[in-house]
């Protein structure tokens, strides 16, 4: 760890509390929100499914990870049930980490990526679902190589494609979604090289396209009932939607790999 001062909070080392809770690449009311949906909204739940699912072919169990804008931990806790007993998870907002200690996440780190307070530390950085919000998407992949020990891996997710752009992008903070062909190149420029890059979320895109065309960003500014917007669903039409993400995840590496709803990659510090 670089030598920067810290306090602790609830367990917590914090590096930079100063950060606003409406801070502009995430609002801190978010995390509330995915509290209460994570458990239960099919996205969440086959997410983080296909994560373990690929992460398992080439990220040792031993392997000291960090999470980074792990929002509540859910994805860590999850993790750390399938065998990896090594993580740790790192978030701006500290009312995220307060509910990663309560899913019994013992190492949480309060601080910004773009700050971030490691050198040669970690075998593995994971950012699900995190690099979309961040305006300086290169120094963020700079500073996780720079934490990363010698051939550690980068393990992430994004929202992909921009004809999928649409209200919801621009209420979770999103700056930008991402190709396949322009997050490798992102990454290799960055000192990367890619292990494996996949889209998933297929057999769902048309309804993502659906949400666009009938959710269109109309460039005005967020209020806070959008904020605070419920993202449960229908317990019938939610498990349909998982029981479809569940067969596409079986069968993803067989598929067509030209477009998703999101996208995996894993990367190697060369």
């Amino acid at each position: 760890m670089i030598n920067i001062d810290y306090k602790i909070i609830d367990g917590i080392k914090v590096f930079h509390a100063d950060i606003d809770s409406d801070h502009k690449d995430y609002n801190a009311q978010g995390l509330d929100n995915l509290f209460k949906a994570e458990e239960k909204h099919f996205w969440f739940i086959a997410r983080k499914e296909f994560i373990y699912q690929n992460m398992k072919k080439y990220i040792s169990k031993e392997s000291k990870i960090i999470e980074i804008g792990a929002g509540t931990g859910n994805v860590s806790r999850y993790l750390m049930r399938k065998g990896y007993g090594n993580i740790s998870v790192g978030e701006m907002h500290i009312n995220g980490l307060r509910y990663a200690k309560d899913y019994g996440i013992e190492e949480c780190y309060q601080f910004d990526l773009l700050e971030i307070p490691f050198e040669n530390e970690f075998n593995t950085v994971c950012l699900f679902d995190v690099l979309e919000h961040i305006e300086d998407d290169d120094l963020a992949l700079k500073n996780i190589f720079i934490s990363l020990k010698k051939e550690g891996e980068i393990v992430l997710t994004v929202p992909s494609h921009k004809w999928l752009w649409n209200r919801d992008d621009k209420i979770a903070g999103h700056k930008q979604r991402y190709t396949k062909k322009e997050l490798v190149k992102k990454l290799e420029e960055n000192g990367f090289e890619i292990i494996t890059a996949r889209y998933f979320f297929l057999m769902i895109t048309p309804l993502l396209y659906l949400r666009t065309i009938l959710n269109k960003d109309n460039k005005s500014a967020i209020s806070h009932k959008e904020f605070n917007k419920d993202i449960s669903m229908n317990p019938i039409l939610n498990n349909i939607l998982l029981f479809i993400s569940r067969i596409e995840n079986k069968f993803n590496k067989y598929l067509p790999n030209l477009f998703g709803g999101s996208l995996f990659i894993m990367a190697r510090k060369v």
